[in-house]
């Protein structure tokens, strides 16, 4: 579990480099095209989506190699035990609400397929990109769910 949960983070985060540097080349190119002749449309709209899968995409690893910010100094004075458990409370709750969050999108996908709804400058199907990110939010749930297993883990040997 760990080493599959690892190879789909590092995937994700290989598309949510890949998308950022899309990201950065579009706007590029838009502002060199603005002022040689037109730009073209859109720039915006694929902005927003690219944003959404850097995002989602990053989320798992960053989750896994612990990258985010934590504010532990009331915590840190706690007695261990203490701070296990606020762990694991920490650990299920964003489980909870993130596994929420990635079984909506998946919902929202499915609709928006079923509709055949269409973005708004360029009406190509927004179906795909709801895909990618309720697949990146649904794998930083493994990760969650891994951290909730540790949490429970350590909790027994100590």
């Amino acid at each position: 579990m760990n080493r599959f949960t690892l190879l789909i983070s590092r995937l994700l985060l290989v598309l949510a480099g890949m998308s950022l540097l899309a990201m950065m080349s579009l706007v590029v190119t838009n502002i060199i095209m603005r002022q040689l002749a037109s730009s073209f449309g859109g720039t915006t709209e694929v902005v927003g989506w690219l944003t959404a899968v850097v995002v989602s995409s990053s989320l798992a690893y960053a989750q896994l190699t612990k990258a985010h910010i934590e504010l532990d100094m009331l915590v840190a004075r706690l007695p261990q035990r203490l701070q296990r458990l606020i762990q694991l409370l920490v650990a299920v709750v964003s489980l909870l609400f993130f596994t929420m969050v990635a079984f909506k999108l998946w919902e929202y996908g499915t609709f928006a397929m079923q509709r055949g709804a269409l973005s708004q400058s360029l009406r190509l199907a927004i179906y795909p990109i709801i895909y990618l990110v309720a697949f990146g939010f649904t794998a930083f749930c493994l990760v969650l769910l891994m951290d909730v297993r540790d949490c429970l883990t350590q909790g027994r040997e100590a």
